[in-house]
């Protein structure tokens, strides 16, 4: 029986996930839900995931719900083109910094371009500034790691790279928007404010299958 994902076109959470599986070359069937039109809410995606977040995998009568979850449990499962490390130092590594892309990268990113894609300035310009200044903290750090490795954790894509792609992407597209110009948050050009990222990013362009798990709705 095949996999099957739910998942929403942009959520950073569902794209990891199909990242996931197009680097460990596994079908699965998509279930692409219209948040627009509540599908996520509907009672048939609530009996799968009561909260009526995505993304969630279905595999027979397992269904597994959070997007780490899911990438650990095609690991276990397909432990070929890990994700996770194969040695304990490395396997401590990644999650250490799946963790932080999700604590201190993603969650700001989310508040900071929220209000941009929702039409929410200039009410919330203060909000989206302090949240960029975490952004930029953040990147920081991630911009000196990327100056010694080509991925955050070693040589290998890992689920830590997988995890900071959609993050880094939607930062690009929410500051890129011409309602974020007047508040100069910095990012911008990426390539001059942060190479090692934008090269970083390129690399990670080059997933087999990333076209196929790229955002429909961004094309």
């Amino acid at each position: 029986m095949a996999y099957e994902l739910y998942w929403i076109s942009g959520s950073p959470y569902a794209w990891r996930v199909q990242l996931g599986f197009e680097l460990k070359g596994i079908a699965y069937q998509s279930h692409r839900l219209n948040a627009g039109e509540g599908e996520h809410k509907s009672a048939d995606y609530l009996a799968i995931n009561p909260r009526g977040k995505v993304p969630a995998l279905k595999d027979g009568d397992t269904i597994i719900c959070e997007s780490t979850a899911i990438l650990a449990y095609l690991e276990a499962k397909h432990p070929e083109k890990p994700l996770f490390g194969t040695d304990p130092a490395a396997i401590g590594q990644i999650w250490q910094t799946l963790n932080e892309v999700d604590s201190f990268v993603q969650q700001p990113v989310q508040q900071m371009i929220r209000p941009i894609f929702f039409g929410q300035l200039p009410d919330k310009n203060d909000d989206v500034i302090a949240q960029a200044k975490l952004v930029h903290e953040e990147l920081v750090h991630i911009e000196r790691r990327l100056g010694a490795s080509e991925y955050l954790v070693g040589s290998a894509i890992t689920a830590a790279d997988v995890a900071l792609l959609p993050a880094i992407q939607g930062l690009l597209r929410g500051v890129g928007k011409d309602e974020a110009a007047p508040l100069e948050l910095g990012f911008l050009p990426f390539a001059e404010t942060y190479p090692n990222i934008t090269a970083w990013g390129d690399r990670m362009e080059l997933i087999p299958g990333y076209e196929k798990a790229f955002p429909p709705h961004w094309l």
